[in-house]
């Protein structure tokens, strides 16, 4: 066999392989099994945050056509310039088996009341001020529902690339290092009767 020196140490070298290797293929199936457990956690987390986000964007779509109807569209958009604002997120890690998952959100939430918002909330209509409600807490939804979408993208890399390790380890590094082993004892064996058979033979001279 290619780049195999049959001897004794390289059949304990291998020996010792085959089992850093198995003790390899359960810590990366443990490392999986967490990853896989924590990915259907944000699943779930993930589909009732985007349910709830359709069904508030649904309703802030909805106020925001009766009030531009009723209300008229520039009185809209003089109240939305009013209240404009930049929105800073804040990305931290969350660890998990040696693996760093992103967590993106807000230092509070992005729902301000009316008064805060840079135009006066008190000759404002109500119609306005409930769109621009739904609007904002849509906006705090979109950033959750990012967060836990983002982590779940990393998570399913991390979860396809330790797969291919333990793959890669069951099914190429493991059988080729018994295959190895297998081929250095026929070798070893194979001398053994050699030398056995040469000593029958000295011996048989002798007599």
């Amino acid at each position: 066999m290619e780049n195999v020196s049959p001897t004794r140490m390289n059949l304990l070298a291998r020996k010792a392989q085959v089992s850093l290797a198995k003790q390899g293929v359960d810590l990366l199936k443990k490392k999986r099994d967490a990853l896989v457990s924590e990915f259907f956690g944000v699943v779930r987390n993930t589909l009732e945050s985007r349910n709830k986000l359709n069904a508030v964007a649904q309703e802030a779509v909805n106020q925001l056509n009766i009030s531009a109807s009723i209300e008229g569209k520039p009185l809209l958009e003089s109240t939305a310039l009013a209240g404009k604002r930049q929105v800073m997120l804040e990305v931290a890690e969350k660890n998990v088996w040696g693996i760093k998952i992103p967590e993106v959100s807000t230092a509070r939430s992005l729902k301000r009341d009316p008064f805060d918002r840079g135009y006066n909330a008190a000759t404002a209509p109500g119609r306005v001020i409930k769109t621009a409600d739904n609007f904002e807490e849509m906006i705090d939804l979109l950033v959750e529902v990012a967060g836990r979408e983002t982590r779940l993208k990393k998570l399913g890399q991390e979860i396809k690339k330790t797969t291919r390790r333990v793959n890669a380890l069951e099914q190429i590094v493991i059988p080729r290092l018994y295959r190895q082993m297998a081929y250095i004892k026929s070798v070893l064996e194979q001398r053994e009767r050699e030398d056995v058979f040469r000593l029958k033979l000295i011996k048989n001279k002798g007599e």
